[in-house]
């Protein structure tokens, strides 16, 4: 007798938080062993009755990991590589597409007694591989520390092109199924998709964000910020628009302005556990259920498609970033070629790959082929190259050394500092602690914080442009926060709109001027040092 869906479910959990313990003492990233597990429950058939349903992934875990790594952006960090995350995630996307359908195409044109691929399955394959997932990716590069920026641009992309690739997939399946194919119609819809439904997700996020303002509960607003991701998501998708993007600027209204205007810290702390843990549990059973999926496709029989599918990722990534890095250089600081290099490699697939292979219609002509051609591609970027990546890093010299790691943990113990002096201001002032008391704690944290500095000071005269990089994010913070104060002097009616407008255009004019300095310093150090 068959194990029901509940202790299927618990073998799951089981299984994933054993995966992660035994994680913790090998050089394997989580995401990657939890698939290996995966595969090998597949060939052994067990679970056999645990599917992976589109309607389970689209509805409930891709809410979730969109929203929770949307929240974690820092909107700051995103508005200065804004520039270089949308040539990848819009014209790198789309030729990613291009490129992976025309070699895959003529690959099936050139493979004698190959099966009758058409362009329509060769776009419809282009689209869904070219959504990246480096969620492993990403945890390498913390455990490294590896530079900020390209950890922001690696991650930025992969939740921008995301959203991209699910609406372009839906446009090239509507046209596969006989759906009246006209370019600018097809253009139109895919802009006000893509806008449209980042828009609502911003508008949601910053409701709700004034309703959690109205409340100081952890437990309550927890509840808000799930209640927003999922009907951030379901909205948009009933108005016909991208449920992913909605989400993403969900996430992305609640991490930087909920957080700040309608969250105290213990309230925001808990909200951001809930996230991680609920992001951990679901990535959890993601890619331990992917490993099982392999099983239904068998690979053998296929070998010249699934080789030629791997060639194709390879060929449209190279193409989304070598293609578009020259174009990054004019617009954004310029892309070093070692980090054209991480971008390319560092390409992985994963969840979004699978959820679109298995939403394919039943009925579409080589259904199976094409779902053999994705699942071969996600299992080579996850174990080939999810695997290989530190020793590229290694190679390209993007591995910081020891002084780095000690300036930026000096850093980070600073702004830790900075929120414990606010939460001790705070609990003094709503009467949770005594004068007397605060007086015997301030004293000691005033000291660490002086202890840290001379530290800090130590650390950055061994770091290379350490000086330069943290003076450049000061000006650029204090640039947008000079922005936030002359907008609200207009809403308290101290100046008016024409005023208001001219003293932005003058700040907007720093800020331009300050972006073209920090490009142009950044062209002339040491690519590798650089960010």
């Amino acid at each position: 007798m068959g194990l029901g869906i509940e202790a299927q479910a618990l073998w799951l959990l089981i299984i994933a938080a054993a995966v992660a313990m035994f994680t913790k003492y090998i050089r394997l990233p989580y995401t990657i062993a939890l698939v290996v597990v995966g595969i090998v429950m597949g060939a052994l058939d067990l679970l056999p009755q645990m599917l992976l349903t589109p309607e389970l992934v689209f509805h409930i875990f891709l809410p979730i990991l969109l929203f929770e790594a949307a929240f974690n952006i820092d909107i700051l960090d995103l508005q200065k590589n804004a520039r270089s995350i949308a040539m990848l995630a819009l014209p790198g996307v789309l030729l990613a597409t291009t490129v992976t359908a025309v070699v895959t195409y003529y690959g099936f044109q050139l493979w004698n007694g190959g099966p009758d691929f058409s362009w329509g399955h060769a776009f419809l394959f282009g689209a869904i591989v070219a959504a990246t997932d480096p969620i492993s990716v990403l945890a390498l590069f913390k455990e490294l520390g590896v530079t900020r920026r390209l950890s922001l641009i690696i991650e930025g992309e992969s939740i921008f092109n995301d959203g991209v690739a699910v609406v372009l997939f839906g446009v090239i399946l509507g046209i596969a199924q006989g759906d009246d194919f006209n370019l600018l119609s097809a253009g139109r819809q895919f802009v006000v998709s893509v806008v449209g439904g980042g828009g609502i997700g911003v508008l949601l996020g910053l409701a709700m964000a004034k309703v959690m303002s109205l409340v100081d509960d952890h437990l309550i607003e927890i509840t808000l910020t799930t209640i927003l991701a999922f009907s951030a998501y379901l909205l948009a998708e009933h108005l016909h628009i991208s449920g992913v993007m909605a989400v993403i600027g969900a996430g992305l209204m609640t991490g930087n302005y909920g957080t700040r205007w309608a969250m105290s810290p213990t309230t925001r702390i808990s909200v951001s556990d809930f996230w991680e843990y609920a992001a951990f549990l679901v990535n959890s059973v993601l890619f331990l259920m992917i490993g099982i999926e392999v099983k239904i496709v068998h690979f053998g029989p296929l070998w010249v498609a699934v080789l030629l599918a791997v060639a194709a990722m390879i060929c449209g990534r190279a193409a989304a970033v070598f293609c578009t890095a020259p174009l990054i250089g004019k617009v954004d600081k310029p892309l070093p070629g070692s980090w054209q290099g991480v971008l390319f490699w560092g390409g992985i697939r994963g969840a979004i790959c699978m959820v679109l292979a298995l939403s394919l219609p039943i009925d579409l002509p080589l259904r199976q082929l094409l779902m053999a051609m994705i699942f071969a591609v996600v299992i080579f970027t996850l174990l080939v190259q999810g695997l290989s990546i530190k020793m590229v890093l290694q190679k390209l010299g993007l591995i910081e050394g020891d002084s780095q790691q000690s300036y930026e943990t000096r850093k980070g113990e600073i702004y830790a500092l900075s929120r414990v002096q606010l939460e001790l201001d705070q609990m003094v002032g709503r009467g949770l602690l005594s004068q007397s008391n605060y007086e015997l704690l301030a004293p000691r944290l005033q000291d660490r914080v002086k202890e840290l500095h001379t530290d800090l000071e130590e650390a950055a005269a061994e770091h290379q442009n350490a000086v330069a990089e943290e003076l450049d994010l000061a000006e650029e913070r204090l640039l947008h926060a000079e922005k936030d104060g002359i907008k609200e002097a207009y809403l308290a009616g101290i100046i008016s709109e024409k005023v208001m407008k001219k003293l932005l255009s003058q700040v907007d004019e720093r800020i331009f001027l300050l972006e073209i300095s920090t490009k142009k310093r950044g062209a002339s150090t040491d690519p590798k040092e650089s960010e």
